[in-house]
């Protein structure tokens, strides 16, 4: 008690009246009586009031969880009102052709560009965007899915990264599946390529190191679920896309990938 403070004249015992010979407590809730009994007797005299209750933390609502995008609905409505010249002038800022992104199912809303995304049984579940900028985003509420064409052919499967690739591999005779980024989306990809019976695929990761590394990991997850893979990169440039901006044909890529081991 040694911390409590002494009753003055001028703030008086609130059980007795009197300024002298009494405690308060610090934070005023209890006093130490000498003068008038209770319950509660103490070595000097008695206790009376209660401490006050340590005050609660204050619960702060959780906001509510983000609603889900019918990514399906948004796509189908977009694509609806998507500006052909608009999609011109994307394919000339992206170094690749039209038709290229067309593929991809690629749409504009405004100046921006958005790509659909795909689940592993082949539905739409989420929308990417790409701004005059640079920036990349998704439409919120999207869930990360990959790139595909939006028919399934014959083409040579190739596993690339990001719609600008995937455009390019298009560009270059391979039918894509575009990863959103170098890392993630593993089972969507294998459970892609068992959807369209791929036993074997080629694998171009970014040259770089979170793209190689992205890229070893998605080879091993696809060995293990027996699909055979070789991991390629492009030749003197980061992407695919860069590469076939500088002019690679699909003859230069067979070419510089023909050495790689299929494991």
């Amino acid at each position: 008690m040694s911390q409590w403070n002494k009753v003055t004249p001028a703030k008086p015992c609130v059980v007795c009246g009197k300024g002298d010979w009494c405690l308060v407590s610090p934070d005023g809730q209890v006093s130490l009586c000498n003068r008038i009994e209770s319950e509660r007797r103490c070595k000097t005299g008695w206790l009376h009031g209660s401490p006050a209750k340590p005050a609660q933390p204050r619960q702060v609502p959780r906001p509510p969880p983000e609603s889900a995008l019918d990514a399906d609905a948004w796509y189908n409505a977009v694509r609806l009102v998507s500006k052909v010249d608009k999609l011109d002038a994307w394919a000339d800022k992206l170094g690749l052709p039209e038709s290229a992104i067309d593929v991809l199912g690629a749409c504009t809303l405004g100046d921006i560009l958005a790509f659909p995304m795909y689940d592993g049984t082949g539905a739409i579940c989420g929308i990417r965007t790409r701004y005059q900028d640079g920036r990349k985003m998704a439409v919120r509420g999207s869930k990360a899915g990959i790139f595909l064409p939006t028919f399934h052919g014959d083409d040579e499967p190739l596993i690339c990264e990001g719609p600008t690739d995937s455009a390019a591999a298009v560009a270059l005779n391979f039918e894509p599946i575009g990863r959103p980024s170098c890392t993630g989306s593993e089972d969507i990809v294998v459970a892609t390529c068992k959807r369209f019976g791929y036993d074997k695929i080629t694998l171009c990761a970014d040259a770089d190191g979170p793209g190689v590394a992205g890229g070893k990991r998605m080879a091993d997850v696809l060995r293990a679920a027996r699909v055979q893979v070789r991991l390629v990169a492009p030749i003197g440039h980061k992407d695919l896309r860069d590469w076939y901006k500088a002019g690679a044909t699909r003859q230069v890529v067979d070419g510089a990938w023909g050495q790689a081991r299929w494991v």
